[in-house]
């Protein structure tokens, strides 16, 4: 089977399932992305990830983009179509011929103001481009905020929008030093009013644990803010600061912490969630953080309601009291699960499903999906 990837830049959250893909037998991938790796990545310590067999294109020609948007028969996948705009040329190019489409996306479920016009972009997408896809890969799927409710709603027909994640390669660590007699919470991330830290300081000044330690890696425009929040909660002297390390360092901070916590107000995935699973860490993040698809409760970690002191406490105290768990175990297990191999193989999968099937309904009558939207921005 012939893959052909549109992205922005070579992902390192997706090269490990698409670098798996071309090494099943009769797979050719090609991905053709605009640059190889933008700036303020390398910046941050990224590296270009490890694409094996794939066949990689960095911006292409309209000659190139031509030819392999219409290899016949083959699997066209389309990393977002809204401000992408090498994906939109190829999808644009690929009309017409025997191809199939599928759109990858991130949930763009995010409840607040902008919901109601970003609905209205995406339903007019939807009744542009639904007719020529043959699914919908949804990174950031389930729950209440969800990108199957989202999308559903804008028009793609539900039974096409399928679940996906982010993946990444996992990385070899030392193990842990023996334990200081600390709870060592984590979190890795940017310092910005989205990712809520606050949230996350708030609840750890109510946990009745006098030795747990916080330690943030990351930064950004809110650390001022955080620091003076974590002095006026008494707490200063249980919270440190690190700046944004190399990723390898990273991963090691979290193979060295017991518990990472991903606060996000919204995330469309959270990367960092399977980094921490893939060492053995187990997990607490917001129901809308994409990633909270993968967590199961009291068993890798647990979910909260965003925005909930109260619920993010009872987490930690949850976690404290009840979780116990084998690092070596977990690492095991989520590596398999989570890791290119599975991933890929799924993948094939759900493509050769959707492939074969039905296709898409015509979309629900405008007034009904204009109600969900409203109940959407309500909620």
């Amino acid at each position: 089977m012939h893959y052909v990837f549109w992205h922005s830049y070579l992902m390192f959250h997706q090269a490990a399932y698409i670098r798996e893909l071309a090494n099943m037998p009769g797979n050719t991938v090609h991905w053709c992305v605009t640059e190889a790796l933008p700036a303020h990545y390398r910046e941050r310590g990224y590296p270009v990830p490890d694409t094996g067999a794939v066949r990689v294109h960095v911006a292409p020609t309209p000659a190139q983009i031509a030819r392999l948007s219409r290899l016949p028969g083959s699997v066209q996948v389309f990393f977002g179509l809204r401000g992408f705009a090498l994906p939109l040329a190829a999808f644009e190019a690929s009309l017409g011929a025997p191809v199939h489409r599928f759109l990858m996306t991130e949930n763009r479920y995010e409840p607040g103001p902008r919901l109601l016009p970003r609905w209205l972009a995406y339903t007019w997408d939807a009744l542009r481009y639904r007719q020529h896809l043959s699914g919908v890969f949804c990174i950031g799927h389930s729950g209440r905020y969800g990108g199957a409710r989202f999308f559903a709603a804008c028009g793609y027909p539900k039974a096409r929008i399928a679940p996906f994640v982010h993946v990444v390669d996992p990385v070899p660590v030392e193990p842990p030093l023996a334990s200081s007699g600390h709870l060592r919470i984590l979190y890795v991330g940017q310092l910005i009013e989205r990712k809520r830290v606050d949230l996350l300081l708030r609840a750890l000044s109510r946990l009745e644990v006098p030795t747990a330690r916080l330690r943030i890696i990351g930064q950004g425009p809110q650390e001022p803010a955080l620091r003076q929040l974590a002095a006026r909660l008494g707490i200063a002297d249980r919270v440190s600061f690190s700046p944004g390390l190399p990723n390898a360092e990273t991963v090691t901070a979290m193979a060295a912490a017991h518990l990472l916590v991903l606060p996000s107000r919204f995330d469309g995935w959270g990367a960092v969630v399977n980094e921490a699973l893939m060492v053995g860490t187990p997990v607490i993040c917001s129901n809308r953080c994409g990633a909270s698809d993968v967590i199961e409760p009291g068993r890798n970690g647990y979910v909260f309601k965003a925005g909930s002191t109260a619920d993010l406490l009872w987490c930690l105290r949850q976690y404290c009291d009840d979780f116990s768990w084998s690092r070596t175990a977990l690492a095991n297990t989520e590596t398999a699960r989570l890791s290119g191999p599975a991933v890929a193989a799924r993948f094939q999968h759900k493509v050769m499903q959707l492939m074969t099937t039905a296709k898409p309904a015509p979309m629900a009558r405008q007034s009904a999906v204009h109600g969900t939207a409203a109940s959407m921005v309500k909620r």
